[in-house]
């Protein structure tokens, strides 16, 4: 099969953080994280790790969402810096808003925004140490730290968990609680076919043997051989 290196050695590593623990990677974070210094920088970190876990949205969209694409209102999030911004045309779109994701953020604007250098000239949510557009090798870096603290504290993430990790857990978590609207998950995504979606769906072994201990406690009764 013709698939890029990177990917199929990283799709066989399997599930660096279990979908059904993302609530207790965020506690880890929020526990061990975000009392240490520089601490404008670390809020800023944690909100886009809920953002992430929470919206589905990609590193490129998280870093170049304005204040303006947060509808507080109606529970949404807008991207204008969707994938198809670099291929087929501008491709806007919306997704979730989650109250933990709101409290999150809300906090992080209220206390700490303003207090990176360069916040009261542009719009943009999330800025670097200088107030500019966050590149992704700035994105990367503050996912490390956070991974570092997380292990310190003996909470196991595996060494290829990335910020597109955090799209796979939306989309696994989401399904899972919602198994008959795969139709919604499409569109949060910004995705065009099913397919793509289901690669996106990386349930972990815990999940996988507690949903078939289901089936089989269901008392579905399997035909015997010569039935």
């Amino acid at each position: 099969f013709d698939i890029p290196k990177h990917v199929y050695d990283g799709e066989r590593l399997g599930v660096p953080l279990d979908p059904e623990k993302l609530y207790e990677f965020f506690e880890v974070l929020h526990t061990h994280y975000l009392d240490k210094g520089a601490k404008a920088l670390r809020a800023r970190n944690y909100a886009m790790v809920v953002l992430a876990g929470e919206s589905g949205l990609r590193a490129d969209e998280l870093a170049n969402l304005t204040v303006e694409d947060l509808f507080w209102d109606s529970y949404k999030i807008q991207t204008r810096h969707a994938k198809g911004t670099k291929g087929s045309g501008k491709r806007s779109r919306l997704t979730l808003f989650t109250p933990i994701a709101r409290d999150t953020v809300k906090y992080y604007l209220q206390n700490y925004r303003s207090k990176i250098q360069g916040s009261e000239n542009t719009n943009y949510l999330f800025l670097s140490r200088s107030g500019r557009l966050l590149c992704y090798s700035g994105m990367h870096s503050a996912l490390e730290e956070m991974l570092r603290i997380c292990k310190k504290n003996k909470f196991p993430v595996m060494s290829h968990f990335s910020w597109h990790w955090m799209r796979r857990i939306f989309a696994t978590r989401f399904i899972e609680r919602f198994p008959n609207r795969l139709a919604i998950l499409i569109e949060l995504l910004g995705h065009v076919s099913p397919n793509t979606v289901h690669r996106y769906i990386r349930h972990s072994e815990a999940w996988m043997d507690k949903e078939i201990q289901k089936v089989l406690e269901e008392g579905i009764k399997w035909p015997l051989i010569g039935d």
